[in-house]
Formats: structure tokens, C-alpha cells, sequence
């Protein structure tokens, strides 16, 4: 306590002393792991020294690093894209051209060092599919990343292989593109001159018969006999007993069919009559019999009849009526 005499009297007293607050130790990887943080450190002349292996490791900066190399790419892209829009607009024709192919060639190659890059081409389903046919479909050779790739257009070319029926393009991360074919079935061999071909059930020449192949099935000949294979194979396939018989068919003058059954028997058919021309020769008993015997022709060209005459003479330039009879259709 302590008195002043100034003429007027009073006194004061110290306040108690305080306690300092308790000091939270702060480690020194508090400081160093942020700039600002290592500048609010006091400044008592001394460098702290954290070894390497105790530093934390920030991934946040590395992610950050990550998303701007994608970013410059993406940007250095769409530059590089608008410059060539805008010079291809103020240089000629071929110029232009140069310019944007090489626009894509650089492009492509960033596309690929980043893993858009099409490595690997992985062909399933095909058994008389060339796989050079399928790989000049997909132009691999200027198609190299999935970019590039156009899906639909690669489809089309791909079904439009003589084998393929249909076709299913898949990618497999990171660079593999999976490419499944179903192929067509053969239904006929086809005999055009001295060639013979494979077709499938609506007439589609699938490529040529290849040489002991081993291949039971129905003979064709005949220009356009690929084209109405259906309808002829059809009709035959409606009746089992003139199937079993069955040699081949010729397509005549491109208009009609004549069917030729392994006694040597001819069915003459009429224009787009086909079915029932084949119903009339299967529903009447006489027809079906000589057919089954001695070789006749049957001609069911007119509708609602049957007319038959031995083989021998259908040639001939005149034939006997007696020779030849007529059978009405049931």
C-alpha cells in the first residue's frame, strides 16, 4: 500500500496476480506444414529442421496437379481446333484440307497419350469371316482412338461382309475394342456357268462353294435364282415326298422354275406360281405316281391343271395326243 499527499487523500491497491492461461504445446509439423503457419513462427533466429520421412504428405496438391494436366490438355484441344476453324477460313481449299488432317493427326496422338488409344481388336464368332475383311471395315489403319471411332458407320461396313448377319461393338477399358459376328446360314448352293456359290435363305451369295467342302444342300442354277432362291425352297419344303425326291431347280428366262426330281422327272411351274403349282402335283394321286416311276413331265403351268407326258417325248417337235394326257386338279 502506498499514500501520495497531494491534498487530497486516497489510496490504492495492487491487483492480484493472475494465473497465465495454460499453454497448448503445438508440434512442430503444425508449422511447417503450411507457408503460413512457418511465418507466424517467433522469430528467435532459429530454423527448424523436420525430417523428410516426418513431413505429411498433402495429396490434395496432387490431385489438384492431376486435374490441370487434363485441364490443358482439354484447353490446348479446343484451341488448337478453333485456330484451325479460323485459318481454314482465311486459306484455299487444299490448304484447309492440310490443315485439319493435321489438326487430327495431333490430336489423335494426344487422345492416345492419355489412354483414349484403341491397342487391341479382339474378333469373336466369325468361321468363314476373313479378319482382314472386319479390320478394313473398322479403317483401322486412321482410326486409332475411340474419338475417332463412329460406332454406327463401322457397323454398317461390318454387315455388309457377305458372311455377317449382324455384328455388336464393345470397348474393354482401357484400349480393347471387342467385336462379336454372328454369321448367316447357307440354304442352297447356287450354279451360275461353270461357278457354284453358297447362298443363304433370302438369296444372298455368301462366296464361292469352296472345293470338297462337304456342303447337303438344295441345287440351283439359273441367272436370278439366287434372288427367288426363297420362294422355290419354300414350296418344296411343303411337301416331304417330293423333297425326298428332289435333284435341283432351274430358274428359266428368269421368270418361272422347273423342278427336277432324281428319276429324271420334270415339274414345270408357272410364274409366281410356285406354291401352288407344287400343291397341285402333291394332290393328285396319278401325278404323284408317275413322278415316283417312269421320268414324265408334269407341266402345272395353267391354273387348276396337270398335264403329263413321258419324258422321251417331250422333246420331240410333235407329240401325239394320245401320248399325252390331262389331269384336272382337285
Amino acid at each position: 500500500m502506498q499514500q501520495v499527499d497531494t491534498g487530497s487523500r486516497f489510496w490504492w491497491r495492487a491487483l492480484d496476480a493472475q494465473t497465465p492461461p495454460p499453454v497448448m504445446p503445438v508440434s512442430v509439423e503444425y508449422f511447417t506444414a503450411h507457408p503460413r503457419r512457418q511465418a507466424a513462427l517467433p522469430a528467435t533466429g532459429l530454423t527448424l529442421q523436420v525430417p523428410k520421412r516426418d513431413r505429411r504428405k498433402v495429396s490434395r496438391n496432387r490431385k489438384k496437379k492431376s486435374n490441370g494436366a487434363w485441364l490443358a490438355f482439354a484447353v490446348c484441344l479446343v484451341a488448337v481446333s478453333g485456330a484451325a476453324a479460323i485459318l481454314a477460313g482465311a486459306m484455299p481449299a487444299n490448304a484447309a484440307r492440310d490443315a485439319a488432317l493435321n489438326v487430327r493427326q495431333y490430336a489423335s496422338r494426344g487422345l492416345v497419350s492419355v489412354g483414349f488409344g484403341i491397342d487391341q481388336v479382339s474378333l469373336t464368332g466369325q468361321r468363314y469371316t476373313l479378319d482382314q475383311d472386319v479390320f478394313d471395315a473398322l479403317d483401322l489403319a486412321n482410326v486409332k482412338t475411340f474419338a475417332a471411332l463412329d460406332t454406327g458407320a463401322a457397323l454398317k461396313r461390318i454387315e455388309r461382309i457377305s458372311w455377317v448377319d449382324t455384328a455388336q461393338i464393345t470397348r474393354a477399358f482401357p484400349g480393347t475394342l471387342n467385336v462379336q459376328i454372328k454369321e448367316r446360314i447357307p440354304a442352297a448352293i447356287w450354279s451360275r456357268g461353270d461357278k457354284s456359290y453358297l447362298i443363304d435363305g433370302s438369296g444372298r451369295t455368301l462366296g464361292p462353294l469352296p472345293v470338297n467342302s462337304g456342303w447337303v444342300l438344295p441345287h440351283l442354277a439359273g441367272e436370278g435364282a439366287n434372288t427367288d432362291a426363297a420362294l422355290i425352297l419354300t414350296a418344296i419344303s411343303r411337301h416331304k415326298e417330293i423333297q425326298a425326291q428332289f435333284h435341283h431347280a432351274e430358274r428359266i428366262a428368269e421368270r418361272r422354275w422347273s423342278v427336277v426330281l432324281n428319276n429324271g422327272s420334270r415339274i414345270e411351274l408357272g410364274a409366281d406360281r410356285e406354291v401352288e403349282g407344287m400343291d397341285i402335283v402333291a394332290s393328285t394321286s396319278t401325278v404323284r405316281q408317275a413322278i415316283l416311276a417312269s421320268p414324265y413331265v408334269v407341266d402345272v403351268r395353267t391354273a387348276g391343271r396337270a398335264t403329263i407326258r413321258p419324258l422321251a417325248l417331250a422333246s420331240a417337235a410333235n407329240i401325239a395326243p394320245s401320248l399325252t394326257s390331262m389331269v384336272q386338279a382337285p
